[in-house]
């Protein structure tokens, strides 16, 4: 007797991984327009920035 052991069914967990798999890819893609709508470039490139720096010369007292 070689019993061969038989192939599940597709049930609806893996219905569910198949779904939002595409919608992880689908996720991905927009992003990646999104991105490109930006020319290539990062938006949070901050080499030239110069942060304001605010200096107290007297320290407040609390009582």
């Amino acid at each position: 007797m070689n019993d061969i052991p038989r192939k599940q069914n597709a049930n609806i967990y893996t219905v569910m991984l198949l779904v939002s798999m595409l919608f992880m890819l689908v996720a991905v893609i927009a992003m990646f327009v999104e991105f490109r709508r930006y020319e290539g470039t990062l938006p949070w490139k901050t080499d030239e920035a110069r942060p304001q720096v605010m200096h107290h010369t007297t320290l407040p007292t609390y009582f």
